[in-house]
C-alpha cells in the first residue's frame, strides 16, 4: 500500500471521528441508541487475540488486555444486551431483541482467547462464539504464517536477515515493508514445498535461530499457538459455543474442499464439544459467490464476514456483516458502533491477515491462496 493510499485513509479516518466527535456531543448517538432502528439492529463484535505480552505491539489485530477491558467496561454500563450468537440470530429474525442488542465473536482460537479474554468475559457474564480452526489444535505448536512474522518483527534489533536459499536479498528487518517481503517469501517457499506442520516448525525453529530469538521460550509461553483440545472442552463445558472456522484456516474455490474443510472441521468440533457446530466464519474473511451455495447444501445456518456493519432482518445470513474491533480503533468508534452511529459512515472492510498490523481496504475480494496450514 503506497504513502498516497496510507495518507488518504488517514486523512478519511480523521473526518470520520471528527463526525462521530459531533454526533455524539449534540446528541445523535444517544437518540439513535435508543431508536428503533437500532433495537431491530444486532451488532456482531469481532476480535482475533487479546494479549499475554507484546502481541499488540506487532499486530493490530492483538489488543492489549486492559483495552480489551475497558471495552467490556462500556458494553456493561452502556445499556447493551450481550446475546448468544444463535439466541441473537434467531431473535433478530423474529424482531424481539432487545435494546441495543450485541454478539461477541473470537476467530480462529488461539491460547490468549482461553487464558486472557475468556476469564474477562465471564467476569462481565458475556457468553461468546468461538469460530475455531482445528489444525494447529490437534498439531498443538505456533501457527506458521503469524508467528514467521512475529518472530521478522521480533529480531528487528539484529536489522539485517541474511538467508540466500529463502530470502532473494538480505532483509533490513528494522522497515516494516521489508520485513512483509520477508514474510511473504518464506511463508511462499513452506507452501510451494509442501512442507509438513512438522517441517514448518522446524523452520521456525531455524529462522528464530537465525535471530537470536528463544524459540523454545515463546513456545513454553504459548506465544500464537491455538488453544489444546482440553482447553477447547473446557471452554465448552463452560458454555463457549465452537463454531466453525475450517479445519486449516483455508479459502477454498470448489465445493469439494470446502465440504473437505468443513467435514474435517466438524469431525474435530464434536470431539470437543456436544453441541452441533451450524455457523460458519470465513477465512480471512475473504467470501467468493459460490461459497454460498456450498454453505447451503451443507447445512450452515450463518456465516460471519469481516465486512463492517450491524445486521437487520434482512441480512443475508450467509453475509452477517461484524465490527472487527483491533487495537487501531478508538473508543469513540468503538461507541459509536454501538449506538449505530458509525454505520452511516463511508465503511471499509479490515484485512485480517494476522502477519501484519490489521488495515482497511476495498471490499473487493482478492485471489484467495493464504492458509494457515
Amino acid at each position: 500500500m503506497g504513502r498516497a493510499l496510507h495518507g488518504y485513509l488517514g486523512m478519511l479516518k480523521l473526518g470520520k471521528l471528527a463526525v462521530l466527535r459531533m454526533a455524539e456531543s449534540v446528541g445523535i448517538s444517544r437518540l439513535l441508541s435508543a431508536s428503533s432502528w437500532r433495537r431491530r439492529r444486532l451488532l456482531i463484535l469481532c476480535y482475533h487475540g487479546i494479549s499475554k505480552y507484546d502481541e499488540h505491539e506487532w499486530s493490530g489485530l492483538y489488543m492489549a488486555s486492559e483495552k480489551f477491558r475497558r471495552r467490556m467496561e462500556f458494553l456493561a454500563h452502556s445499556g447493551c444486551t450481550v446475546l448468544p450468537l444463535t439466541e441473537a440470530l434467531q431473535r433478530l429474525q423474529e424482531d424481539t431483541l432487545p435494546e441495543r442488542a450485541v454478539a461477541i465473536t473470537f476467530d480462529d482460537g488461539f491460547h490468549d482467547s482461553y487464558s486472557v479474554a475468556a476469564p474477562i468475559l465471564e467476569s462481565f457474564g458475556f457468553p461468546f462464539t468461538l469460530y475455531l480452526t482445528t489444525y494447529y489444535v490437534e498439531f498443538n505448536r505456533a501457527v506458521f504464517d503469524p508467528m514467521c512474522s512475529y518472530l521478522l518483527w521480533k529480531g528487528r534489533h539484529k536489522k539485517i536477515l541474511k538467508w540466500p536459499t529463502l530470502l532473494p536479498q538480505p532483509a533490513l528487518l528494522e522497515d516494516a515493508q521489508s520485513r512483509e517481503r520477508a514474510t511473504v517469501a518464506i511463508q511462499h517457499y513452506a507452501s510451494s514445498s509442501n512442507l509438513s506442520g512438522q517441517e514448518k516448525d522446524d523452520l521456525l525453529i531455524e529462522l528464530a535461530e537465525r535471530l537470536g530469538i528463544n524459540y523454545r521460550e515463546l513456545s513454553e509461553k504459548r506465544v500464537l499457538h491455538l488453544v489444546t483440545p482440553d482447553e477447547a472442552r473446557q471452554l465448552a463445558s463452560r458454555g463457549v459455543d465452537l463454531q466453525y472456522h475450517t479445519h486449516r484456516h483455508r479459502v477454498c474455490r470448489t465445493r469439494e474442499c470446502m465440504f473437505t474443510e468443513l467435514e474435517e472441521n466438524r469431525h474435530h468440533l464434536k470431539r470437543l464439544s456436544s453441541a452441533e457446530p451450524r455457523h460458519f466464519c470465513y477465512a480471512y474473511g475473504l467470501h467468493l459467490p459460490e461459497h454460498l451455495g456450498y454453505l447451503k447444501q451443507y447445512g450452515i445456518l450463518s456465516a460471519t464476514t469481516c465486512t463492517p456493519g450491524l445486521c437487520s432482518d434482512r441480512t443475508d445470513p450467509l453475509l452477517l456483516p461484524r465490527m472487527v474491533d483491533t487495537s487501531t480503533n478508538s473508543d469513540l468508534e468503538f461507541r459509536s458502533w454501538l449506538a449505530g452511529t458509525a454505520q452511516f459512515l463511508p465503511r471499509r472492510s479490515i484485512e485480517v491477515n494476522p502477519g501484519e498490523p490489521a488495515t482497511e481496504k476495498p471490499t473487493s475480494v482478492p485471489e484467495p491462496a493464504a492458509q494457515h496450514h
